[in-house]
């Protein structure tokens, strides 16, 4: 398989920002009945005692959690492989391998609050968006997961506008 590149790995520089690596990133999405199953499922397989509530991520020893809707979970991943990680059966759900949809831009913990404040209305101060809190929202017109972290705050940008959300976002740090 060729390597996948990042569409923000060529922008120029810009201090307090990042790209962080995501090599798996599947969506899980399970039956109304079948939820508590497969959540149980999953976080077993990444090491955690139970699934994230809404709105919530977590971390386990080989992936991330996040509860991006009341039946679906994204799995997110640095390192491995899609195949290292379980498919649903069709009796339980469907699996979708968003690996190549999604570009994370991590903006440092002393540029984010001022920054992405100024293109959402999430009050994103510590102490209300905290460590693995997560919001869906836009950022100039372009839906974005936001995923709180203990440095700083990942935007999961789709690969199509990663680009331009990172030049929107550097224009507005400058």
């Amino acid at each position: 398989m060729a390597d996948r590149i990042s569409p923000v790995s060529q922008n120029k520089p810009v201090a307090g920002f990042s790209h962080r690596a995501c090599a798996v990133l599947l969506q899980y999405h399970a039956w109304p009945d079948r939820y508590a199953e497969m959540a149980r499922g999953l976080a077993t397989r990444c090491g955690l005692p139970e699934a994230p509530r809404p709105g919530k991520a977590a971390r386990g020893a080989t992936a991330g959690l996040l509860r991006v809707h009341p039946q679906r979970l994204w799995l997110v991943a640095e390192e491995g492989r899609v195949s290292d990680h379980p498919k649903l059966g069709a009796e339980i759900g469907a699996t979708l391998d968003l690996s190549h949809a999604r570009t994370i831009i991590h903006v440092s913990e002393d540029s984010a609050v001022p920054l992405l404040s100024r293109f959402v209305a999430i009050d994103l101060r510590p102490h209300r968006f905290a460590e693995d809190d997560i919001a869906l929202t836009p950022i100039h017109r372009v839906g974005v997961v936001l995923w709180r972290r203990a440095d700083g705050i990942d935007v999961l940008a789709p690969r199509s506008f990663a680009r331009s959300i990172w030049e929107l976002l550097a224009e507005a740090a400058a």
